[in-house]
């Protein structure tokens, strides 16, 4: 049996099916903000593809710069369209544009910040939810930040949780779409795949249905009672 839930009531490690992909919530946060990962890595792709170079004297974009990444491109055009396409509990409208900081992996300045509806967690954020134990996972993926010593790498976790980078051009490695949607979205959930809060499972029964049950469970207390009462004759 399948209950109605607000992502709101899911507990940080849960994961549902959102539609193109299944999906883990991260955080709740107090301005009505939901983060969500992608359980798994949806595929291997470079964090950037090197561009024609009809104008080889025209200084181009920093490999490891997210703004002119074609992973980029890729999850805010043809991945996001998929949520429209599967028809699930998300859809594109519900993702939200966010700020996504392009500061380096020492905290320089990078490239500044991109709004984007899809994304990469930061390594900050990255260390963030791994302290949490909630990304642990047997793969290699991208993280969205550059590196501070090389504008040819970017940031990655390894299988065992470890951070490196490699080359944004060469590198072909796990991508693990980030966002943000609104935490009042209702969805069908399985009790016993979901951790729910107290709240979430009372908003199942009808005023009707808790008296019934309290009646329910006082009836079963008389009965109890008379039972230990003829017992002690």
């Amino acid at each position: 049996m399948t209950v109605r839930a607000k992502l709101k009531d899911l507990a940080p490690g849960t994961v549902f099916n959102a539609g193109p992909i299944d999906v883990r919530v991260l955080e709740h946060f107090a301005d009505g903000r939901t983060l969500l990962i992608a359980d798994t890595c949806i595929a291997d792709r470079h964090f950037a593809d090197q561009p024609f170079k009809t104008r080889p004297e025209k200084p181009a974009a920093y490999p490891n710069d997210w703004r002119f990444s074609s992973l980029n491109r890729e999850l805010n055009t043809e991945f996001l369209a998929t949520f429209d396409q599967a028809e699930g509990p998300i859809r594109s409208k519900d993702i939200l544009t966010a700020d996504w900081s392009l500061a380096d992996h020492e905290g320089g300045e990078g490239y500044g910040t991109i709004q984007a509806k899809i994304a990469l967690l930061t390594q900050t954020m990255y260390e963030k939810y791994a302290d949490q134990d909630l990304l642990e996972l047997d793969d290699w993926w991208w993280l969205i930040t550059p590196n501070a010593s090389s504008a040819g790498y970017a940031r990655l976790v390894s299988t065992g949780g470890s951070l490196s980078s490699a080359s944004a051009y060469n590198g072909n490695r796990g991508v693990r779409p980030a966002f943000f949607v609104e935490s009042g979205i209702t969805l069908s959930v399985e009790p016993d795949q979901v951790e729910l809060s107290t709240s979430a499972l009372l908003a199942e029964f009808t005023s009707k249905q808790l008296v019934e049950e309290v009646l329910r469970r006082i009836a079963g207390g008389q009965e109890d009672g008379d039972d230990n009462e003829e017992d002690d004759f």
